[in-house]
């Protein structure tokens, strides 16, 4: 949505929703991203190549 209404003459109302419509469509835009990119979460941290490995004293195995 949108308007070309100077936010001078808009209400505060008006304004809020303004806002709150702006936000949303970033909201939906990121849920989008994140749906397409299919980020692996439910793997284990050993299947993924970019966490290091370390024994119980805390050292790189």
């Amino acid at each position: 949505m949108i308007t070309l209404t100077d936010p001078a003459r808009m209400t505060a109302e008006e304004r809020l929703d303004e806002v709150a419509a702006i936000l949303a469509t970033g909201v939906r835009r990121l849920l989008k991203k994140l749906e397409t990119e299919k980020i692996p979460l439910d793997k284990s941290p050993g299947t993924r190549p970019y966490v290091q490995k370390t024994n119980r004293t805390g050292e790189r195995a």
